[in-house]
């Protein structure tokens, strides 16, 4: 036995007693508010990864996966043990529901609610119930919680950064979530019945213990009972010689109630070497003995046997992993847990186990007489009372990768979706992101407004009171508008709703407002102005900016409301031939038949849903009347803002927004006003070439960190793959991709996604923009 692990089984080393209570089968002698447990004669801490979406990963991106995860085992202290764990934890259905669910409020959309209920309800049926959790607990001798603390403080720091490389967040855990985590697992579907607090526990004199232990345990000779729980500790007993990355992520969803752990203990490389180096020279020694024997026999010829041949080789190569490939040597064991409702479940289930291992040539074996043992070896003490260690180099640990697919799974979250790999359904909250600004791109016919639609329902149906403003091209937004209660605004030459184009709200732009106006009048301009040789030069844009200035002022001197006719006005009054020909180009829009933003706005903009319905206008007013919309968005934002209301603000054909240099110099600084003042910007289009052409749309897309992708064209797959770092079997999820269907990336995370909505609803019908399925029931 090696010099490091005869240290570790010293320092496993308990006196032998037999446990007269539940409460003394927890081997934790002491806590510490912070989460540092004494267990036996160790300190431990426990700290909690996320997922990384390994199992949807490219070739090169798992690889660069697996080097990482090589270097955090590398990193492992060789004067401490390590231990993994998986824990796949039961979702509590009624918590969830709580959740996730959408509260009655008697407002005239229940009847809505109740169809969302349903769906979310019978999604959550579909979907596996199980919520898989990572955790990686190191224990360390030390003399005082002091001098541990310290310790688990620079390890903690450095767990942190590594895990961050691969996109994987770790933390620490505190004294209560770690025995939430013993409670969850030693009773099952009491989860949420935990309520400890450690300083009143403390000052009435009560045990931790108390609140975590099983009510009874019974134990026999390759099984344990847990209340009316059966479980059954098993350990990997032989190791095959090729084992493929996925292995570990498989068994730990071949069944659905289990905890797997592996224990790691780290050799110092001098100590590695020399071990090996004598493994090496026993092979060596016997093979020249058994030479000498078939010489004295007068055998020359003799070949060396097969077996010794094969360790002579494994030793040179494990030698030369150590000494030249930066390998380290470890020692581990995998175990794992099983529970189940009944006897008969806890048989089925350790077969499925046992298959699964047989499959991949790996052989498990059911420990006997030692399912005490086994079960605090499993659980995330940070102890080992198994004795059944196997040499691995970090390559051969490594294998055991523990990561599959990311879940978003948030407190107050919106359905997104169901995640095709694990089943369980997408909640996000988009207030967790550090942008929340949306893009949904997609081909005609992918589903871009049918998500759009979905998530203005949920908005709107859930709890909250945020506004929601709707810039709607072709009017496919009303029906659904008006059935939330909200108003459709059609704005057309002709239409008796007016929109006042100089509507400036207190605390309009970012530093100084007249400043920004005069940014959106050039833009209007800009578009008002088009053709191939227009353009609004320098001399233009001085005088505009003189001008925006002086209808501003005289509000102030005179109390005159600014409005475009205004602008032309003073335009008449300048000296420069450049200001007729302004005034000019205004004309008609402020005295002929398209002067619906030159009067004061008649319409109240306080309804919870406003859809700005522009399907009726033509073509010469339709883009100057997008500018006007957003300017007015941007004033019911500031207004929101000020109110403490976040705005929801949905654009489709986002794309027209930039087509023209002032228009995009203008939205651009919008997209950064909506920003900083809590409103929520999700963008549309089907022309994702547009938005990759343009260098601050580009940047707006990179920034933002919720995209939904849906089916794309060919040369916008390579451009999103090359912007966003996208696998090509990533790229699948949105390759001839079903409508509703695609990929999610959600902060640095890209998760694919499946988006079906039961047909035989109401909200289904005023959701579908496909010929055929857009009847629509007047009476709701």
């Amino acid at each position: 036995m090696i010099k490091t692990l005869k240290q570790a089984v010293r320092q496993e080393k308990e006196p032998f007693s037999i446990p007269r209570s539940v409460q003394q089968l927890i081997p934790v002698r002491r806590i510490w508010q912070d989460g540092i447990f004494l267990v036996g004669k160790k300190h431990t801490m426990m700290y909690q990864f996320s997922d990384i979406n390994f199992a949807v990963a490219g070739k090169e991106d798992k690889r660069s996966m697996f080097l990482q995860y090589s270097d955090i085992l590398n990193s492992l202290d060789c004067g401490a043990t390590a231990k993994l764990t998986i824990f796949n934890r039961r979702m509590n259905r009624s918590d969830f529901e709580e959740r996730t669910l959408l509260p009655v409020q008697g407002d005239g959309l229940d009847g809505f609610r109740e169809e969302i209920n349903q769906m979310l309800s019978q999604k959550l049926e579909e979907a596996n119930g199980i919520i898989q959790e990572k955790y990686l607990t190191i224990s360390v001798c030390r003399k005082d919680v002091q001098e541990a603390r310290s310790y688990f403080a620079r390890t903690g720091t450095d767990l942190a950064a590594r895990f961050a490389d691969m996109g994987s967040r770790c933390e620490s855990l505190d004294a209560v979530k770690r025995l939430r985590i013993l409670h969850d697992f030693y009773r099952a579907g009491e989860e949420q019945d935990l309520f400890f607090d450690m300083k009143d526990a403390m000052q009435k004199g009560h045990s931790f213990k108390d609140s975590i232990c099983p009510e009874s345990f019974e134990h026999g000779s390759d099984y344990f009972k847990l209340g009316e729980r059966y479980g059954r500790v098993l350990f990997l007993r032989n190791y095959a010689n090729y084992i493929r990355d996925n292995w570990l992520a498989k068994l730990a969803d071949a069944s659905q109630n289990l905890m797997i752990s592996i224990d790691i203990i780290s050799t110092p490389m001098d100590e590695a070497v020399k071990e090996v180096e004598a493994r090496l020279l026993g092979v060596e020694t016997n093979i020249t003995n058994w030479q000498r024997r078939q010489n004295a026999n007068r055998n020359f010829s003799a070949s060396i046997p097969y077996d010794m041949e094969l360790q002579r080789k494994e030793s040179r190569d494990f030698l030369n992993d150590l000494t030249v490939r930066d390998q380290r040597m470890f020692l581990g064991v995998l175990t794992l847990a099983l529970t189940a409702d009944s006897r008969e479940q806890l048989e089925r289930d350790t077969e499925t186990v046992l298959a699964l291992g047989r499959t991949n040539m790996c052989q498990f074996g059911i420990l006997r007489e030692q399912q005490i043992d086994g079960l605090n070896t499993v659980l995330p003490y940070g102890i080992r009372r198994i004795h059944a260690m196997r040499t691995l180099n970090t390559e051969s640990l490594a294998v055991f990768m523990p990561f599959n697919t990311q879940e978003i799974m948030q407190d107050r979250g919106l359905y997104c979706g169901v995640n095709p790999i694990s089943h369980n359904l997408i909640l996000l909250n988009r207030e967790n992101l550090m942008n929340p600004s949306c893009f949904l791109l997609g081909v005609p016919g992918s589903g871009k407004s049918f998500i759009a639609k979905m998530f203005i329902i949920l908005i709107v149906l859930s709890t909250t009171k945020d506004q929601v403003l709707i810039y709607d091209p072709e009017g496919e937004y009303e029906a659904l508008v008006e059935a939330l209660g909200g108003v459709s605004l059609p704005i057309a030459a002709g239409s008796p709703i007016n929109l006042n184009a100089m509507d400036m709200v207190e605390g309009y732009g970012e530093k100084n407002p007249v400043v920004d106006k005069s940014q959106f009048i050039l833009s209007l301009y800009e578009r008002i102005n088009k053709g191939e040789h227009a353009h609004v030069g320098p001399r233009e844009k001085s005088i505009l900016d003189r001008c925006v200035d002086q209808v501003y002022k005289q509000e102030k001197k005179y109390g005159i409301k600014p409005a475009l006719p205004e602008l032309r006005k003073i335009l008449l009054g300048q000296p420069e031939t450049q200001a007729q020909d302004l005034a000019l180009m205004l004309e008609l829009f402020t005295e002929g038949s398209l002067d619906i933003f030159s009067k004061p706005t008649n319409v109240d903009l306080r309804n919870r849903i406003i859809s700005y319905n522009t399907r009726d206008m033509g073509e010469e007013l339709k883009e100057l009347g997008q500018l006007v919309i957003t300017d007015q968005m941007l004033n019911r934002v500031t207004v929101n803002w000020e109110n403490g209301i976040r705005t929801h603000i949905f654009l489709d054909e986002y794309h027209t927004l930039l087509q023209h240099e002032y228009s995009a110099n203008f939205f651009d600084s919008a997209y950064r006003r909506f920003r900083k003042r809590d409103a929520w910007l999700s963008s549309m289009t089907q022309n994702v070439e547009y938005i990759l052409d343009s260098v601050k749309s580009r940047t707006m897309l990179s920034n933002s960190e919720f995209i939904v992708m849906l089916n794309q064209s060919e040369p916008d797959r390579k451009e999103l793959a090359e912007l966003l770092h996208i696998s090509e079997r990533q790229m699948h999820f949105v390759t001839n991709a079903q409508s509703g269907n695609g990929l999610l990336r959600i902060g640095s995370a890209l998760i694919p996604f499946v988006n079906q909505f039961p047909k035989d609803t109401r909200l289904y019908r005023l959701m579908t923009t496909k010929p055929g399925e857009e009847e629509y029931e007047e009476e709701i």
